[in-house]
């Protein structure tokens, strides 16, 4: 492969970084005071030093003991090129499923482009004098070494990863420069307003006057300008093949059990029916014990002194400040997007640990495979998520960053992804009950992963499991219970949502395409 052609294909690769330190005790207070002042103070879209915390709003948090940063800015988030989106989170101190310590952690992550080793190297040229600073908090905190090394060591691997447009760089979507997609869609609406155009003039016409008004704005596309994977066809139909060898097996272990045809299909087909039905069974079964079991805890631990209406007694802070923050960290000014951290025990037992490892395994299969064009089950509005398991396997960390408000994104969940929602965190304590159907089961979930693939997108749509994130209100505050608040978050185009990213790109695929007839207008029609 060519120098430039694999630099474009590394810028175009998405990646997740988690790193979770550890924070003492008596530094929580100064470490949450600092992180809120940088999450309060960055620059607005459009404002100057955009992207930027000046020093001056930070200084008082500053410990005295570490060096202050050069110059007037304390970081220059808008200085990472390599950064989607950006968070740090502080994670209080808690207790696991069994009541067992956890201790404070300082969650970071950045939804990234290109190869690792670029993406830290640009961290730390950017903003080492602050990353220290913050980083002086936690326990160990870095000292001499490398902050490569010091970030290195203290990386999570997420369990499950999800990007909402797959292959399109921060420098193709939106950069100064005159080579992000955004900026060609303003120039060619630009162009559109200056002379609009008659309601009967051919799209070609149009479409060619818009391709001229590209080439005056000396509009170039970013050098790594890359369009959505296709759907891994290939891969999915391997799996759809493994699946086949282990029925054709099955019917092979048939034959030495009865000569009649008919009773080998009939095994064949019954072998799999018991095994879902079984393991249906015992998790319908463990699901009852645990409702008793978090029923207990909670008379055992009685009712907190200040409630935000949580009815799981080991979140970490229950009172109405941590509610009021959540919510008001939500629906900022005039961004269209948002951000969600979300942090649960996993409940106790080997068993419940593989089972939503096994889970996550397969949905993270899912979205690198499936579901590459911008929607999720259905929901476009997701940019990027992420599933981490913490603490030594006993909770799960939850990112997100996705477009609208929180009630609409929790909806559209809930609407057409509520077995995703369910399978995934029926793991976890104190979520909504849930049952699967044991009878129809493994019918429903075949329906339910083929309606996803082009050539069954016919297929009703089915629901595997009966209560869970269907128990809407229930399902919300539980949500609810488990947010905490995102002292910082940093977003490169905090104005765009994925339909406008995806869109974007069709534009500019689109408008030096040999289109003809229909496809113009439809081309058209994006603008």
């Amino acid at each position: 492969m060519a120098p430039h052609k694999k630099l474009v294909k590394d810028l175009s690769n998405q990646h997740a970084l988690t790193v979770i330190v550890p924070v003492p005790d008596e530094k929580i207070e100064g470490l949450r005071a600092l992180l809120n002042a940088i999450g309060q103070n960055i620059a607005n879209p459009g404002s100057p030093g955009a992207g930027s915390v000046k020093l001056e709003r930070v200084r008082d948090y500053l410990p005295p003991s570490q060096a202050i940063p050069h110059g007037g800015k304390f970081i220059e988030f808008g200085r990472l090129t390599t950064v989607h989106f950006l968070r740090w989170v502080l994670l209080e101190p808690a207790r696991d499923a069994a009541g067992g310590p956890i201790a404070a952690s300082l969650a970071f992550s950045t939804d990234y482009d290109g190869p690792f080793e670029a993406h830290v190297n640009e961290l730390v040229l950017v903003a080492e004098p602050a990353l220290r600073t913050i980083y002086s908090f936690c326990d160990p905190p870095p000292r001499h070494e490398s902050l490569q090394a010091y970030l290195s060591a203290h990386m999570r691997q997420e369990a499950a990863f999800y990007r909402g447009h797959p292959g399109r760089s921060t420098q193709q979507i939106l950069t100064v420069d005159n080579r992000s997609e955004e900026e060609l869609r303003l120039v060619l609406e630009l162009e559109l307003d200056r002379v609009p155009a008659p309601a009967s003039a051919a799209p070609s016409i149009i479409l060619e006057r818009l391709r001229q008004a590209t080439g005056r704005s000396r509009w170039k596309s970013a050098p790594s300008s890359g369009r959505p994977p296709d759907i891994a066809t290939r891969m999915l139909l391997l799996v759809g093949l493994a699946g086949l060898t282990l029925l054709a097996m099955l019917y092979g272990v048939g034959t030495h059990l009865f000569e009649w045809i008919p009773a080998r299909v009939l095994f064949t087909v019954s072998v799999p029916l018991v095994a879902f039905a079984f393991l249906a069974a015992v998790l319908n079964l463990l699901d009852r014990i645990e409702h008793r079991r978090e029923q207990r805890l909670v008379e055992r631990e009685g009712p907190p002194a200040q409630v935000d209406g949580s009815i799981d007694p080991l979140v970490a802070d229950r009172s109405d400040v941590r509610l009021r923050i959540v919510t008001e960290l939500e629906d900022r000014g005039p961004l269209v997007q948002n951000q969600m951290t979300h942090v649960v025990n996993v409940k106790p037992g080997m068993f419940r640990l593989a089972l939503l490892r096994g889970v996550l395994a397969t949905g993270n299969f899912l979205t690198h495979t499936l579901f590459v064009r911008g929607t999720l089950v259905g929901i476009p509005t997701i940019h990027f998520a992420r599933w981490v398991l913490i603490d030594d396997n006993r909770r799960l960390l939850f990112f997100s960053n996705y477009d609208f408000s929180w009630e609409s994104y929790l909806g559209d969940f809930i609407d057409q992804a509520s077995d995703g929602l369910t399978g995934v965190w029926c793991n976890t304590t104190f979520f909504p009950r849930a049952r699967i159907h044991i009878v129809t089961g493994l019918v429903r979930l075949t329906v339910l992963v083929l309606r996803f693939l082009p050539w069954f997108s016919w297929l009703p749509a089915v629901r595997v499991f009966a209560g869970g994130a269907r128990r809407e209100q229930e399902f919300k505050r539980w949500t609810r219970d488990h947010q905490v608040p995102t002292q910082v978050w940093y977003s490169a185009y905090p104005r765009l949502s994925v339909t406008n990213v995806n869109g974007n790109t069709e534009i500019a695929h689109g408008l030096f395409m040999p289109l003809t007839g229909d496809a113009q207008a439809d081309w058209l029609r994006r603008l």
